[in-house]
């Protein structure tokens, strides 16, 4: 077990075996085939909204590290995804507020759009009646029931972003201010995570539905790709060449589909009931994916088709999201230990950040042009996107505490 003071640097140098590498396995055991697609129009429902524009000032909490506090106006909120845009403007969904949010650090400035299929739900201020044991007497929208998740920028900083309850993949243009909704063929598919392609095309995972698929606006049309009835998946990232991978928790694997091709091929993570979650490519062909189950980050060397899985430091760590930085560090959140941290691919070691919120559950995180690393607290207590101030990381800094998982085992 290893405990940590408030705002302690954690370090670990492991030893070599603990960053495995795994060879051939993937290639043994891989299957492959092809899939069978199936159309349907894509029939976007649009409407522009004015935002809710608030001044906010951030509070910045000095420790190990520099982090800056930026509050959701609107309480409870659920600040869930987070993206940056060339501009370095803070996109997030605002999963209880039914809201999408943009934050311009520059100005102070946050706005926060309502989506427009939730209007008429229940806000996100409510109290539970504990005397009645009631919930806001309100009638939902027939059309959605909201809950944003993920979100994503696209070419020319048009935002993109799923709803998990209303069932849709959705289109947002910063300088119209307009959505447009599109629901998938799947009724009840809960599209979980997204990723755009080198041709725009926006690819999505259905959490729910057992598939996959991809948007595309310029024909007006959406795709859906069956995988294995019961197949649970969480992660999806696209590649410089347009190859598609996903992450599977049911068959514990990590599947790359060829879209010319069709071609869908299986590689088993040589960790039992990994729980492969969120995912993202980074530096040469490497894809960096959380293991949840396994309390691992994990890298799938995609040119070699290897697996490299290394333990973060903490007695219950649970690796929640990843952002490969331009810089070669990994940066994570850790959702169980309420931590930002980072891995060192070079020196082979972790530094890892206690957040100054306790219990601020973080969910999704994203760095900046200057490599500041940005996160979002969901927690309803905490409520606010967080910035980690890049340059205030120490450098080749004592460990404070040292950590050795031991040896690891492929399976």
């Amino acid at each position: 077990m290893n405990l940590r003071s408030p705002g302690s640097i954690f370090r670990w140098t492991p030893k070599p075996q603990s960053f495995l590498l795994v060879a051939g396995l993937a290639l043994l055991v891989a299957f492959t085939g092809s899939v069978r697609a199936s159309d349907a129009p894509a029939k976007g429902i649009g409407e522009k909204v004015k935002p809710k524009i608030t001044t906010i000032a951030p509070k910045e909490v000095k420790g190990d590290v520099r982090i800056v506090q930026y509050p959701v106006p609107s309480r409870y909120a659920t600040p869930y995804g987070i993206a940056v845009d060339s501009k370095d403007r803070i996109w997030s969904t605002l999963m209880s507020a039914n809201s999408l949010a943009v934050l311009d650090p520059a100005k102070g400035e946050f706005k926060e759009y309502r989506i427009p299929s939730t209007q008429g739900l229940p806000e996100s201020d409510w109290k539970y009646d504990s005397k009645n044991r009631t919930s806001p007497d309100k009638a939902f929208n027939v059309f959605s029931v909201g809950s944003p998740g993920n979100v994503i920028v696209g070419k020319n900083d048009i935002i993109w972003f799923v709803m998990h309850l209303g069932n849709s993949v959705v289109r947002f243009d910063p300088a119209s201010e307009e959505f447009t909704e599109f629901l998938l063929p799947t009724k009840n598919g809960q599209p979980y995570d997204l990723a755009e392609d080198p041709q725009g095309r926006i690819w999505f995972i259905e959490k729910n539905g057992g598939k996959f698929g991809f948007l595309d606006t310029a024909k007006k049309k959406i795709t859906e790709i069956p995988l294995t009835p019961g197949s649970q998946l969480m992660g999806i990232a696209v590649d410089a060449a347009g190859l598609v991978y996903l992450s599977e928790v049911s068959e514990n694997y990590i599947g790359r589909y060829e879209p010319e091709t069709r071609k869908f091929k299986k590689f088993p993570i040589p960790a039992v009931r990994a729980q492969p979650g969120k995912m993202q490519m980074g530096a040469e062909g490497m894809l960096w994916f959380c293991a949840l189950h396994t309390k691992q980050i994990g890298v799938f060397y995609t040119g070699k088709e290897l697996f490299g899985l290394t333990e973060p430091p903490g007695y219950n760590t649970a690796p929640q999201a990843i952002a490969p930085a331009k810089d070669g560090y990994i940066w994570y959140i850790d959702s169980m230990m309420n931590t930002v941290g980072y891995f060192d691919q070079k020196a082979v070691r972790f530094g890892t950040f206690d957040l100054p919120s306790m219990g601020a559950q973080p969910m999704s995180i994203a760095t900046d042009s200057k490599g500041d690393i940005w996160f979002t607290e969901s927690d309803r207590g905490a409520n606010q996107i967080s910035m980690l101030i890049r340059s205030s990381v120490p450098k080749n800094a004592a460990p404070a505490h040292v950590h050795d998982p031991g040896a690891q085992h492929s399976h």
